[in-house]
């Protein structure tokens, strides 16, 4: 038979017997795991010798592929693997690990980089010099113990740039040869995986990321790496591909011996790839012909409606069809009990106000636009109740979930608070503390969850080595996950009983929040700006009227012209830190932001809706503080996508739409009844409350 007309699993197995790379490709609910379990299943039926280890990305997956396959194929997590195949090799390790830390030079980008705008260029290349900066700052008092000079001002900066790169360039190398002489100068035994999300100097150890990054520059470096990872697997299958690190699939399809016969499997769906820590599409490796796709149509969840509205999204060309599901007597279920609709509901925005002053515009119209869009939520929700809501992590579901408070605060400080509210909490380690807090929960009764707890505990060198340890424990996690305890507290509490500890991320963070505080409980002009903003005079404008008319001792018209946009960064930067460290943000909203983030509830967030279906959903298709990010109009303005930005939405969309197995209702607050009529033609049913 022609290869290309076997069934994907079929073709798959071909290849495996003939050793060849292959990435199967398919859309939502076409059961790509399940197709990973039949190929793993056929291989062996064929040749039951064959050594295969199937990865995949969290302990959940692992433990549901486990109980699919059979007992003595190997199947673990990313960093589990690669954990495994790195750790017996200290001394290689300890090669590598400064790569973890050093930093690039600093190297200015010309006027053509800036299309010849001078004032552009010379503002974006000092933001530039002040994050390397930053950066350098970090790393010198880390790894040195030393203070850095305070950055250079921008007009002095233009004068000489040439000269202060010297100088940054100048430290950089300075630390990076420290970095290197200090880490050759400890034991090869003292490089350990912590299991967090962070890296540490001066305890030596690497965390998710750095797990990644050390394995790929072992391999790079040290090609008997790849010959013994050969010689191990016969097979090394990974599933969802696309969010897998570029340079892991890289390694593994250009590493391995040219004389290998380990067979590299991919399984995934470059459409649902919406992280940017992922290699996204397999597509390059196809053309240089290290791959073979194999493609995947079959979508056994959805409704024919959701199926033909979700492929309008896709950009790869697929296009799904209906596949029934073999029921438990052997036949195949009914199409008539997969019919389902869709259908969009939307409102037009309310008229924007214009009061001349830009800033309060802007600040009123965006209230005005929120407040819109939450009422038109509101209404679709109870006109389809029991519909899970897959919407942005907004003011409005915030406060439904349970951690309003917490959004408030990165709202009031950052433009687009919802990745920063993940990066800095996991920063300040409280990602940490809640795994660490849901495994304690998940305990009774589950052994998985009470050997992970003390794995992760043990690798903080937490000892338990009595009754007596695991009771001292059992009454610290219950104290540190009191949600009424102040947020910090709850980390300083955990710190201190050894539950975690503290990274050098963390403690940068902290320093820094230290410094900037204490910097601006010194400064007289600060002193002067709060209280002007805090008396009521919240712009520029305001502001210099009041300095003109009155006789202030620090603050001119001319200095606020200079620096108002830096002292209003400082006084957001103080607000918001005081407020994240404060006793006014309790664990428990921190608790509900890690639970929303983990899907679980009756809402869900766009970035977290691959998996399982749900029978209904309620779709909020609105880029309200993701306007730099995603810009889902496109979607329903142009049949094929050009920029980055217009392929990201178009994935999302697809991704979310894809989640609904039956009936699926699109909400969008238009600004526009031009923008409703370009959205009503992609539906075959549209609603205007």
């Amino acid at each position: 038979m022609d290869s290309q007309k076997l069934k994907p699993v079929d073709r798959i197995s071909e290849l495996v017997s003939g050793s060849e790379n292959f990435v199967l490709q398919g859309g939502a609910g076409s059961g790509k795991t399940e197709s990973l379990k039949r190929v793993v299943q056929q291989v062996l039926s064929v040749n039951p010798s064959l050594r295969i280890a199937c990865i995949t990305h969290t302990n959940k997956a692992a433990d549901e592929i486990s109980d699919r396959v059979a007992d003595n194929i190997k199947v673990s997590t990313i960093h589990s693997f690669l954990g495994e195949t790195i750790s017996p090799f200290k001394k290689n390790i300890q090669q590598v690990f400064p790569k973890l830390f050093e930093l690039p030079e600093f190297v200015a980008l010309g006027d053509d980089h800036y299309n010849g705008d001078e004032k552009v260029r010379k503002k974006e290349e000092h933001d530039r010099f002040k994050k390397a900066h930053g950066r350098i700052e970090s790393r010198r008092r880390t790894v040195l113990g030393e203070d850095t000079a305070k950055v250079t001002g921008k007009r002095e900066y233009d004068k000489e740039p040439d000269t202060y790169i010297e100088e940054l360039n100048g430290l950089i190398g300075e630390v990076n040869e420290a970095i290197r002489d200090k880490l050759a100068a400890r034991q090869p035994n003292e490089f350990f995986y912590n299991d967090t999300a962070y890296d540490n100097f001066n305890d030596p150890s690497y965390g998710h990321d750095g797990l990644i990054a050390l394995a790929c520059h072992i391999f790079e470096s040290f090609p008997t790496l790849g010959r013994i990872v050969s010689d191990r697997y016969d097979c090394i299958f990974i599933d969802e591909y696309q969010d897998t690190s570029a340079d892991v699939v890289r390694v593994l399809l250009r590493c391995l011996p040219g004389d290998a016969k380990t067979s590299i499997g991919l399984f995934g769906d470059s459409e649902q790839a919406i992280y940017s820590d992922g290699i996204g599409s397999a597509q390059p490796h196809i053309d240089a012909k290290e791959l073979i796709l194999v493609e995947k149509e079959d979508n056994y969840r959805c409704s024919p409606q959701v199926i033909d509205f979700s492929n309008k999204f896709r950009t790869d060309g697929l296009k799904q069809g209906v596949a029934l599901k073999s029921l438990d007597d052997g036949t195949l279920e009914p199409l008539e009990s997969r019919q389902g609709s869709v259908k969009l509901v939307y409102a037009l925005a309310p008229e924007e106000i214009d009061t001349g002053d830009k800033a309060a515009n802007q600040k009123e119209n965006a209230a005005l636009f929120r407040n819109a869009l939450d009422a038109l939520v509101e209404k679709a929700a109870s006109v389809y109740p029991g519909y899970v809501q897959l919407k942005l992590t907004n003011k409005s579901i915030a406060n439904d979930v349970g951690f309003g408070r917490l959004y408030q605060f990165f709202d009031d400080r950052y433009s687009e608070p919802r990745d920063r509210m993940r990066k800095t909490l996991d920063r300040l380690q409280f990602g940490e503390l809640i795994d660490l807090l849901a495994l304690y929960r998940s305990v009774p009764g589950d052994r998985r969850s009470y050997n992970r707890l003390i794995a992760k505990l043990r690798k903080r060198g937490y000892s338990i080595t009595s009754v007596a340890d695991k009771a001292r424990l059992d009454k610290m996690l219950y104290s540190a996950g009191s949600k009424d305890r102040a947020a910090y507290e709850a980390i300083e509490h955990a710190a201190e009983c050894g539950l975690i500890r503290v990274s050098d991320s963390h403690k940068a963070f902290v320093d820094r929040r230290n410094e900037l505080l204490a910097k601006l409980a010194d400064d007289p002009i600060f002193a002067e700006f709060e209280e002007l903003h805090r008396s009521g005079h919240r712009t520029k404008l305001q502001m210099s009227k009041e300095v003109a008319a009155t006789n202030m001792k620090h603050i001119s018209v001319e200095v606020l012209e200079q620096e108002y946009d830096d002292r209003l960064n400082d006084l957001k930067q103080k607000n918001f830190l005081n407020s994240l460290f404060s006793a006014e943000l309790p664990l428990r909203e921190i608790m509900s932001f890690y639970e929303y983030e983990d899907g679980e509830g009756e809402f869900s967030t766009m970035h977290k809706t691959k998996g399982t279906g749900i029978e209904n959903v309620l779709l909020v298709i609105d880029e309200y503080g993701w306007t730099s990010e995603y810009d889902f109009a496109s979607c329903f303005m142009k049949c094929t996508p050009e920029t980055k930005r217009e392929i990201a939405s178009k994935k999302l969309i697809y991704v979310a739409c894809s989640r609904t197995k039956k009936n699926l209702v699109c909400v969008r607050l238009m600004k526009s009844q031009d923008e409703a009529d370009q959205f009503a033609s992609f539906f075959p049913d549209t609603i205007k409350f």
